[in-house]
């Protein structure tokens, strides 16, 4: 299995389910969720109907691309996190080639 696959399943696990109830458990996150939903609900009530059709097709809009940042965001970080992984796998390994060269020689 390539690398960007996996990466894919870690990221739709993560974000879809793991992730979902991490954050629901959250204290300062649901918190500052209850004061969003109580600041649209004064927000809402002064807007016209075309207005509302206006707004939620922004935030829509505006879901969509945030949800995408998030993704890239994540797998980046995966990325990174793999990389240097390997990395350092590779240094344990120069540092055990050294000190067998090394025991060696005495």
């Amino acid at each position: 299995m390539r690398k960007d696959e996996i990466i894919d399943l870690l990221t739709e696990y993560s974000t879809n389910e793991r992730l979902s109830k991490l954050v629901m458990k959250n204290e300062e996150y649901k918190s500052a969720l209850k004061y969003e939903e109580e600041q649209y609900g004064i927000f809402d009530k002064t807007l016209t109907d075309e207005q509302k059709v206006l707004l939620n097709s922004f935030a829509e809009a505006n879901a969509k691309t945030t949800a995408i940042y998030l993704k890239f965001t994540y797998q980046q970080g995966l990325k990174d996190m793999f990389n240097l992984n390997e990395s350092l796998q590779n240094d344990v390994k120069l540092v055990y080639e050294i000190m067998e060269k090394k025991l060696k020689v005495n």
